[in-house]
């Protein structure tokens, strides 16, 4: 008997659990796949095939990277496990959006490099809009461009914000006047989840975009659930955000979402840390609206009808500014705008036999803002109208794929320009934009594919401009994967909504254009690697990422002379080159680490002659830790940023070029679910760290020498945040 008992357990000990994992019928190669509750874990290969021993128990619980879902598994299976996943995606031909996954994912399994972000990373630091969802991570910069309003704009592998265009479920969204807002204005729990496409994009996303695309996911409305969130900060800000989901009919599905709040306290004690006499962060009152309407029908087919709209009054300034009436008595500097924001957007899909698909994609939007800082004042409105037929259809086999759109735009601008010195401006201009695009996928086994992608448009000032893009994946393994891109990029600059930050000075404004911006014009480049590893139970993975860009007639501001700002299209090429690396390190259900390093080198042709771009730093490095109980009950992050010296022009206190120190920032917070609440306690800026003298001359804020438009660090001490969230 004593020997039968020794086989079995020797036999148990090799015992496998043989399977393969799918998605909608295609293999899903490199994906971890492991046992929940346990470090036992293996990657599938390319055929989406995978073994594992047997677990400590029964019933058991696959898991996998892939899908927030599990597979559960009553006892040992007599045949091999076929786990297929049919989690609602969103896909572009090189992008995808999972519905949630690992916090933080670069599947090697896509033509172009696409980082994803599940809800659960977009929630692991203080958060209530897109623009502050990215503190974990050095590849999104999303730093103050000013000290009045506190403007917040993304920057993607160290470009320009607007050369990585934001888009929401393939929809622009940082289209036109609107751009500098779109991502301080996009609500946090609205987001079910993010892809950040690292170098130039597909030609379906548009002529744009040297550096990349982020694409946010949106909640699903087939998702029957609700949500009430509270976000109070320790500088007075009170927000309250919902979302309502469920069913119409059978048919249609519904959602709601809203957002409001603002900081119903104005005092030297919450919002001066550095006694400064200025308020350190703006002060607002906000609200927005979204609704949302949608039926998928039994063929795959969809209609989707959205209708959106907010409005949001900020103030900043010196502590005792309370009405515009203030500023034109010199009883007190102040900045304030009043914006509102109208859109609504249709969508139809229609999916024939053999894989082939037409999808229609309609926007219009209008846009009005007026914004005062001091004597200066901006006013912009633009109406713009927007729509995307794409056709979807397989050659011979599905290792072939053609698509083939037609895009138009058409807008008009209407902006004014106003300086205390007399300066003023106006532009008005329609525009229109009307092109086709075709993009051809070969893939000709599951470790090799290239996307070939052209288009071309025609400009209603500038005419023809063409767009030829290129991808190309090599999956030398069953976790690693090298990727090239190149291609070509246009768009047309918005001097005056791209500048406006510098209002909040007393800067002379010089504007060089004596008609249209010139088209700016950018050929990209850059290599993707990655690579994973099973250690020690978990999952190392590492990314490195190179991007050159040369651009042409690129839109450039010189503040190189005290008291002057000149905005100018350059008559020399601008040279881009970004290195990113990131290792990050992972336990299941446990604990997730990483480090992620970006260098940049950005040169810029102003009146000294070749220097780098001010108020930039060259280095910049993350640390993000996040501890997880197995429960799913505690969570814990930390993150530390740190930021390298940045080139500061000369100023009237110091007419010689210098540098600002290097400077980190710790951000730490604990997160507690409990049945339907999640609380999260939150300390940002721990460290204490502000910038000296972030408005210059507050003492005479109406004399030349005031300037709040050089911020490069951050100007409020150390906060605290609560938040509450209920779901049912």
């Amino acid at each position: 008997m004593g020997w039968r008992v020794g086989l079995l357990v020797a036999w148990a000990g090799y015992a496998q659990v043989r399977g393969f994992l799918w998605e909608g019928g295609q293999p899903l190669s490199g994906q971890r796949v492991w046992w929940a509750g346990t470090t036992m874990g293996t990657l599938t290969d390319s055929a989406g095939g995978f073994s594992l021993g047997w677990p400590p128990q029964w019933p058991a619980w696959l898991r996998t990277d892939a899908s927030p879902d599990s597979l559960t598994l009553s006892g040992p299976p007599e045949a091999p496990v076929v786990w297929d996943l049919r989690s609602p995606v969103t896909r572009l031909p090189t992008q995808v959006i999972a519905e949630e996954g690992p916090a933080v994912k670069l599947s090697p399994r896509e033509p172009q490099a696409i980082q994803t972000w599940s809800r659960q990373a977009l929630t692991a630091a203080p958060c209530c809009n897109l623009s502050e969802a990215f503190e974990g991570t050095a590849l999104v910069d999303a730093s103050y461009s000013d000290g009045g309003l506190g403007l917040r704009q993304l920057r993607l592998l160290g470009f320009e914000p607007a050369h990585s265009p934001l888009s929401y479920e393939n929809k622009p969204l940082s289209m036109g006047l609107y751009r500098p807002w779109a991502a301080a204005f996009l609500p946090a729990l609205w987001v079910q989840s993010l892809a950040v496409a690292k170098g130039v994009g597909s030609v379906q996303s548009g002529y744009d975009g040297a550096a990349g695309q982020i694409q946010v996911q949106y909640l699903s409305p087939e998702e029957e659930t609700h949500t009430i969130e509270a976000f109070a900060r320790s500088t007075g800000e009170l927000l309250l955000a919902s979302r309502w989901q469920g069913r119409l009919s059978r048919a249609w599905a519904y959602t709601a979402l809203t957002n409001a709040g603002g900081t119903p306290w104005q005092t030297s004690f919450l919002q001066d840390h550095n006694g400064d006499g200025f308020l350190d962060v703006p002060l607002y009152q906000h609200a927005h609206a979204l609704g949302k309407l949608y039926r998928r029908d039994s063929t795959g087919g969809l209609t989707e009808v959205e209708v959106e709209g907010l409005w949001d009054y900020r103030w900043g300034g010196q502590v005792t500014f309370r009405r515009p009436a203030q500023i034109a008595t010199l009883q007190a500097w102040g900045t304030y705008q009043e914006a509102a924001w109208v859109q609504a957007s249709a969508r139809r899909g229609w999916v024939f036999s053999e894989g082939r698909g037409l999808s229609w994609l309609a926007q219009a939007r209008l846009w009005d803002s007026q914004l005062q800082a001091g004597f200066n004042r901006y006013g912009a409105r633009q109406p713009l109208l927007w729509s995307q037929l794409l056709y979807r259809q397989p050659l011979g086999d599905t290792r072939w794929l053609l698509q083939l759109g037609v895009e138009g735009r058409g807008a008009y601008y209407a902006e004014s320009l106003q300086t205390w010195h007399g300066y003023d401006t106006t532009w008005r201009r329609p525009e229109g934009i009307l092109g086709g695009l075709a993009e051809l996928t070969l893939t000709p086994t599951p470790l090799l594919s290239v996307v070939v992608g052209s288009r071309i448009d025609w400009h209603s000032y500038w005419g023809w401009q063409a767009v030829p893009r290129l991808h190309v994946r090599w999956q030398y393994a069953a976790a690693g994967a090298l990727r090239l891109s190149g291609g070509r990029a246009w768009r047309v600059p918005d001097p005056l909504a791209e500048t406006f930050p510098f209002l909040f000075s007393s800067r002379l404004w010089k504007m060089h254009f004596p008609g249209w911006p010139a088209v700016e014009e950018s050929w990209s480049y850059g290599f993707f690697w990655q690579q994973s590893f099973s250690v020690g139970g978990g999952m190392l993975r590492l990314s490195a990422d190179g991007v050159q860009a040369h651009l042409r007639r690129a839109l450039l501001w010189d503040i190189e002379r005290p008291g002057q700002i000149q905005v100018f299209s350059a008559d020399r090429p601008v040279l881009h080159q970004t290195l990113y690396g990131e290792v990050q390190y992972e336990l299941p259900d446990r604990l997730r680490i990483s480090f992620s390093y970006k260098h940049q080198e950005v040169w810029w042709p102003l009146s000294p002659g070749r220097v780098f771009r001010p108020l930039l730093p060259r280095d910049r490095a993350v640390f993000w830790a996040s501890w997880l109980t197995l429960s799913r009950r505690w969570q814990a992050d930390a993150i530390v940023s740190w930021t390298g010296p940045q080139r500061l022009p000369a100023t009237w206190e110091s007419p010689q070029v210098s540098y600002t120190p290097a400077y980190a920032i710790l951000t730490l917070q604990l997160t507690h679910r409990i049945d339907q609440w999640e609380i999260q306690l939150a300390g940002e800026n721990l460290n204490n760290f502000r910038q000296s003298l972030p408005v210059r001359g507050a003492e005479a804020p109406f004399a030349p020498t005031f300037d709040a438009a050089l911020v490069w660090g951050p100007i409020m001490g150390r906060m605290g945040s609560l938040t509450l969230r209920y779901t049912w």
